[in-house]
């Protein structure tokens, strides 16, 4: 039986400290934009938010933005307020607000194939805010050009410089890349060198599953959008630049032919899953979305793919839960189609007891460190 181990990136190959960093810069931003200087969210929020499966930036930041407004303007009568981010926020300022000690981001359903903070918008929350501007902050959240919250994130993420360079805008902050500067490797370099050793050795195959962007498939030149390459720097980061790897670039790409929306194909839709093992077992990265998203769409009695063994025992290492549901609903399709596929899926989660909490509420057995999960994993 064929062994594949697929590997999340933030908090599993990578302590995404940069991202962390570059959430609270911005947020402080915007608060600062409201009235409220040296603004700070409690790490407890954050964590709380990663709890209900919201652990992409571009979901927290908005909902996080979106408490901001609604505790101030829970508290106000009611008033017009521009749909443009910055100038509503310029607008809360004029009424010399009372500080705000904490926000509440209430609770709402996920949604399949559906982007948490578009969840959010669909579920009604933030009612105190004007529809335009509910709009504005939680719907199109990874377009930069149309989201003024993943637009000041980036700035913070690439550096300023980088920024204007990427996407042709201008920045609204001069700063460093916080990427660059804050990210710290989980996998350090002994857990990498065991490893890369049994991995490069055939033991296993494998291939890391992120939804930090990243550029288009190999092959792909000239795009028609950015791709910033956010979860390459991260396995650059780490020592294994050429680890296999789906991210949501590559999705992305695909998905723009396809007419599709991306958020149906990452994770925890199977396509990822799906697409990322193929491409450990040595499958082409256009091919392999390319394949999987046709296969989706109508299925046929057989998958189309020549490299996948018709036995596999699939590993998932995660820190949330989005990862181990992808992995679980591919092996629940491979299954479908004839193939025998026994799921392991294991935790690391880096001492936070909250998100222990949550795996093993799941069945998931959890370790702190790499050389834990090594050990228990026979590597």
């Amino acid at each position: 039986m064929k062994r594949v181990v697929l590997l999340d990136i933030d908090g599993v190959l990578v302590r995404p400290l940069g991202y962390r960093a570059a959430l609270r810069a911005s947020l402080a931003t915007f608060a600062a934009w409201m009235g409220f200087d040296a603004f700070q969210v409690e790490e407890e929020v954050i964590s709380q938010l990663e709890a209900r499966g919201i652990s992409s930036e571009f979901d927290m930041l908005p909902l996080l933005v979106g408490a901001l407004f609604d505790a101030v303007l829970s508290r106000t009568a009611p008033m017009e307020l521009a749909a443009d981010l910055e100038e509503a926020a310029r607008q809360v300022a004029e009424l010399h607000p009372q500080p705000v000690r904490h926000l509440q981001v209430p609770a709402f359903p996920l949604q399949e194939s559906c982007f948490p903070a578009e969840a959010a918008y669909r579920s009604g929350i933030y009612p105190a805010l004007p529809d335009d501007l509910r709009r504005s902050l939680l719907l199109n959240t990874r377009n930069v050009y149309q989201s003024a919250t993943t637009r000041l994130f980036q700035q913070y993420v690439l550096g300023s410089q980088r920024f204007g360079e990427v996407y042709g805008l201008t920045a609204q902050v001069h700063v460093p890349a916080y990427l660059q500067a804050y990210d710290q490797p989980l996998l350090d370099s002994s857990c990498r060198a065991r490893f890369e050793k049994a991995w490069r050795g055939g033991e296993f195959q494998a291939a890391a599953m992120t939804a930090r962007p990243s550029s288009p498939p190999r092959g792909v030149t000239s795009p028609p959008e950015p791709y910033p390459p956010e979860a390459e720097a991260a396995l650059e980061l780490i020592g294994l630049p050429d680890l296999p790897l789906v991210a949501l670039g590559k999705l992305d790409y695909v998905a723009r032919q396809a007419k599709l929306p991306v958020e149906s194909l990452l994770k925890p839709a199977p396509a990822q899953a799906l697409a990322a093992t193929l491409v450990a077992c040595g499958a082409d990265e256009r091919t392999a979305i390319e394949g999987v998203v046709a296969w989706l769409s109508q299925p046929s009695p057989a998958l189309p793919f020549d490299n996948l063994p018709p036995q596999l025992e699939l590993h998932v290492v995660e820190d949330t839960l989005a990862g181990i549901h992808s992995v679980r609903a591919a092996a629940e399709l491979l299954k479908q189609n004839g193939y025998n596929v026994h799921v392991v899926a294991w935790g690391l989660t880096d001492g936070n007891p909250l998100k222990r909490k949550t795996l093993t509420s799941q069945g998931v057995q959890c370790w702190d460190t790499w050389e834990q999960l090594l050990e228990q994993m026979g590597i």
